[in-house]
Order: C-alpha cells, then structure tokens, then sequence
C-alpha cells in the first residue's frame, strides 16, 4: 500500500511541478505588491455644500428643465475650483452622460466636464500635477475586477502613479504605482493565468482546476505514505532525500490548504456573479421631482445630496458626514422638504426588487460602514445596507444606498468560500500578529514548497540516472563484457 501510495505522490507531482512552482514564487508578488509597491493613502475629503449656496442657488429641477434633461439617474453637488455646481448624470446612456452645471446660474460649463472633473480630484488629492487622464470601461490586468468600480478615469500624475477616480462618488477607487500594475500584470498571467483566457473562460479554469486536483493529491499521498514511513526513513544526515522529505511532511498541510481553497475558487467560476455587472438603471423623471433637495440639505443640517427613486415617488438623501471613533463615516436622512418616513433599507430594497426583482419581509438587516468578516475589502463600496429577507435567511444582500449598486451577494457557498480562501490560502487567522509578520509566515511558506518540489525533481533525476546506468551495465555483463571492479 505505501509502495503504491509513493507512486501515485510522484507521478502527480511529475505531472504538476513546473505549474506548481509557477504558482508558488509567483504567489510571492502578492505581499510584495502590499509591501514595496505600495502607494501612499490620499485623503477625499467629503464635499460639504456651504450654507451661503441657499441664497443664491437656482432650483435643481428649473436647470434640468430648462436643459430638456427629463430623466437623470445621479444629481448632487460637487466643488471645482471653489465654485460649485449641481452634476448630473443622464439616465439610460450607453455611457455615462454627466453634465456640471453653474448652481447660481443653472447654466453649463464649457470649462468643466468629466475628464477635467477627474484631473481636479486627483491633483487635489495627490497634491502634484497630472499628466494625463483616460476613460476606462473594462477591467484589465493594470486594473483588475477585483476594483469592482467602472467607469473611473485613470489620472496619471507626475511621479508616475496612477489614480483611478470615481467622479460620480469622488473617490479613489484604486491608487497604483507603476510598480504595483507590473507586479499586478505578472501576478494575473502567472498566478492566474490570464493569458489562456478570462476571467471565466473554460479554457483557464478546467486546466487550473486539474492542477490543484493533481497538487491536493500530491499533498494527500505524500503526507500518508512518509508520516507511515517516518520512524525509518528519518535520519541525522542533511541530504536532498532527507529535506525533501522533512519539509514535505512540515508544510504538507499548508499545500492542502493551498490547493483546496484553490479547487473552492475554481469550482466557484463556473457559476459567475452576474449581479456585479448590474447597473442601477434608476431612472429619475424630472416631472416627479416636487421639491428642492437644496433646501432639504440646508433645512436638515446635511452636507449634500443624492436623489433617490422610491417607488413612484423621488426623495432627497441628505448625506451627512459623521464620525465613528474618529472615522469618518456618513450618515442618510430623507427629505420632501420635510422629513419623510423613508429609509436606507426602503432605498435597499427598491434597488433589489428593481434590479434582481427580489423582495420580501426583512427578517434583519444593518449599516455597514467598515469592512469586516460578513462584508470584506474585496467589495469595495462603502457604506452599504446589509439585509436578509425571511424567505431566504441564508442569502445577505448588500446594497450601496447612494449610488443603488448591489456591491455583494452571500450565501452559505460564498461564506464558505471566502471563509476556505481567507484562512487557508491568505493566512487571515495571522492578523493579529500584524500584516507583515502574516506576510513574512506566509513567504517561508511559498518558499519551503517551491524548495520541497524542486527537492523532489532532483531526486527524481538522479533516481532515473541510476535507473539508467544500472540498466546499462547490466546489458554489458549480460553479453559478456568485463567490468573493473576497481
């Protein structure tokens, strides 16, 4: 049995070794990425519409008509260059259709558009010139889907890195150095093959799943057959076959974790997340707007706005800026000139019924302004209503109450999975020593396993080498040839 279970651990890995080793150094780029690429954290500060605005400020729905603009989906304040205009964004566009109007005039600026919008933002921020600014519409390896925000403007600044800006939320939505994307770049065709195919192309994900198959394996027979083996093949002497087996056992585990959490991932591609590529279509008809989300803002003491479509009727979300033990964090109240029973969750739900057609009565739900164990960083979008519904209490719905996107979908799989990849393949349960001692574990991790394979290669070889002379000089005895014992 152990003979046979030793055939099997070399066989797969034979078959898996160069893959193998690919994933293993190349899964170093991604601390490196945290820790010698690293971009430096910029501040957005939150855009507050002063009160002197309220004396001078043309009603939003007299520039939208006056500008035959009768369906929008976006419209609130923004500052460029200490003055300041109402943005709105055409509803039902191919692509973003945003237009900055004057708020004392309602007139349009021929000065100011997205592009330049994108610029200010970004040299506000950095605090340094730009040299230039792109559209981006797709996800690429530069900017991965692991962004999950689109459309943003790529701002190049002057020391080369680069910003990608939301200018409907004015935030960042990823802050790259040239660095990071080429670390990035050979980290997705490397790590995740994305030179065979996309995202959820059969072509990368069948091959890459037999490759975690054959390496789970590996670990399984491997582990077995040398922990059975272990009281006679440990010995004093440091030798290949000795640190190959050593590490072997040692780091046994770790691989499973590895390869398993890997085999979780892959299966997970064959059932895409179709939800992320939803856009919010909430169209927004002019005709229903019966109130001025200015005033509403000034009479609660808000900061700005956002309109929002609830049912058939059009509400003010005043955003207010708040502080959660010296975070900053917003708040939302709804307006009609006078405060209306309405609700982040009532928001929620009307973009859940209106995109996934999915409804119910809540069994619970609740504001999420940090990222944690049921919402993570992968997502993004902050802040975000979290709900469950009674009909569905293993499914968590998370809902962007500002911009209407739905930012994540968690079942018990996805639960699960996250659970399988963070704690296995990315070593979370490690945080509390601090990200760079995590890190550091993880590295002497990726290295003892390139180390243990390529171990395993040598001996391979040179078994194969003896294999090969033992054959050669027993073909010479056996046709009578003489053979120098000395």
């Amino acid at each position: 049995m152990i003979k046979s279970l030793l055939v099997w651990h070399r066989r797969f890995a034979l078959l898996c070794v160069i893959p193998f080793v690919v994933w293993a150094l190349s899964g170093l780029l991604h601390p490196a990425m945290s820790h010698f690429a690293k971009a430096e954290r910029l501040n957005t500060p939150f855009i507050k519409v002063p009160n002197h605005i309220s004396a001078v400020a043309v009603p939003l729905k007299s520039v939208l008509v006056a500008h035959n603009i009768t369906a929008f989906s976006h419209a609130r304040v923004i500052e460029y260059k200490a003055a300041y205009y109402y943005q709105v964004a055409v509803a039902n566009a191919p692509l973003p259709h945003i237009y900055y109007f004057t708020v004392e005039t309602g007139l349009i600026n021929s000065a100011l558009n997205d592009e330049r919008y994108a610029l200010y933002l970004a040299q506000s921020w950095a605090e340094q010139a730009a040299l230039g600014t792109e559209l981006i519409n797709e996800f690429s390896p530069e900017y991965a889907e692991i962004n999950r925000i689109l459309p943003v403007h790529r701002v190049t600044l002057q020391n080369k890195n680069r910003l990608y800006v939301d200018t409907l939320s004015s935030r960042i939505a990823a802050h790259n150095t040239p660095l990071r994307e080429s670390l990035s770049y050979w980290f997705k065709q490397l790590h995740t093959f994305e030179f065979i195919g996309e995202r959820h192309s059969l072509w990368r994900i069948i091959p890459m799943l037999a490759i975690s198959l054959l390496l789970f394996g590996t670990g399984v027979f491997g582990l077995v057959s040398y922990a059975l083996l272990w009281r006679r093949l440990k010995s004093k002497r440091v030798t290949t076959p000795v640190l190959h087996r050593s590490l072997g056992v040692v780091l046994s585990v770790c691989m499973l974790g590895f390869a398993s959490s890997s085999i979780h991932i892959l299966v997970d591609k064959f059932f895409p997340e179709t939800f992320r590529a939803l856009s919010p279509g909430n169209a927004i008809f002019t005709d229903r707007l019966n109130h001025d989300p200015l005033k509403d803002v000034f009479d609660s003491n808000g900061d700005n706005f956002q309109l929002v479509a609830v049912g058939e009727q059009v509400v003010t979300q005043v955003a207010k800026q708040a502080f959660l033990q010296k975070r900053p964090i917003v708040e939302f109240s709804y307006w009609q000139n006078t405060a209306v029973n309405v609700t982040s969750v009532d928001v929620a739900l009307a973009q859940l019924q209106r995109q996934l057609n999915v409804g119910g009565t809540v069994l619970n739900w609740q504001k999420i302004d940090k990222f944690g164990q049921t919402y993570g960083f992968i997502n993004k979008r902050l802040p975000v209503i979290q709900m469950g519904f009674v009909n569905t209490p293993d499914v968590l719905y998370s809902v962007e109450p500002h911009t209407g996107f739905i930012a994540n979908i968690e079942t018990n799989w996805q639960s699960a999975r996250s659970w399988h990849f963070g704690y296995l393949h990315k070593y979370h349960f490690l945080n509390p020593l601090g990200r760079e001692v995590r890190d550091a574990i993880v590295t002497g991790i990726i290295i003892g396993l390139a180390l243990t394979a390529l171990f395993g290669v040598r001996l391979y070889i040179g078994r194969r080498r003896r294999q090969k002379s033992a054959i050669v000089r027993r073909g010479v005895l056996s046709s009578g040839g003489y053979v120098d014992s000395h």
